[in-house]
């Protein structure tokens, strides 16, 4: 697992303030003067939309245990999770790791604080999770879509994730490479309807939406 940074390194190493509101944890961009605050609430209309999802498509059963190796801001895990399944999620940069939690606990829809009941959130890198866990999962989901499609206008959620954290698309190969050949789960990988990063693998199946792509993918251990 990675070794805790603290908050103060983080903020300073990326020209960010991490202040705490009346409304929560706000991270600002002290170069761009962008605040956010994270709100789980603010997820209502996609949960609620959740059974017409791609994802929904793939797991085509509920009550699975999905690992979600790239947590970001949770809200792919969100859907998985209000699809009736537990989700462990991994997030490996620990200010993320502190808005997540900071979201959590003041989430106030009683329908979004049962889906995220059902998420359990860990601090850590997604491949050193994989190497040590000996629990076997029925699937485990890839989302670099953050950092590959350049020319989209960014929302401010992908601006902060952009900022702070960091990965490549040969980094991102190299992960999806050893986690097949690690388990046998099923793995998902998710990006943009315009880009082919992961067609040299063994792709089941594709599920498309207009702007995004799932790829399904058999572990081979």
């Amino acid at each position: 697992m990675t070794n805790i940074i603290s908050d103060s390194y983080l903020t300073n190493l990326h020209n960010l303030t991490l202040n705490k509101t009346k409304k929560g944890l706000q991270l600002k961009d002290n170069k761009s003067n962008v605040k956010f605050i994270l709100s789980f609430d603010e997820y209502s209309e996609i949960l609620k939309n959740s059974r017409n999802h791609p994802l929904n498509k793939i797991l085509k059963k509920d009550n699975l245990k999905i690992l979600d190796c790239t947590g970001g801001f949770c809200k792919d895990s969100a859907i998985m999770s209000s699809l009736g399944n537990n989700v462990t999620m991994i997030e490996k940069n620990p200010l993320i790791i502190r808005l997540l939690k900071d979201a959590k606990a003041r989430i106030i829809d009683k329908n979004i604080k049962l889906i995220f009941n059902d998420i359990s959130m860990r601090l850590g890198d997604c491949l050193s999770f994989i190497r040590d866990t000996a629990f076997q999962f029925d699937y485990l989901y890839f989302d670099f879509m953050f950092n590959v499609n350049k020319s989209a206008l960014p929302s401010k959620k992908e601006q902060f994730l952009r900022k702070i954290a960091e990965n490549s698309t040969q980094q991102n190969q190299d992960i999806i490479d050893e986690t097949i050949k690690r388990v046998n789960s099923k793995i998902i990988v998710k990006e943009y309807i315009n880009s082919n990063d992961y067609k040299s693998f063994d792709i089941i199946n594709t599920y498309k939406s207009k702007t995004v792509k799932f790829h399904l993918i058999d572990g081979k251990k």
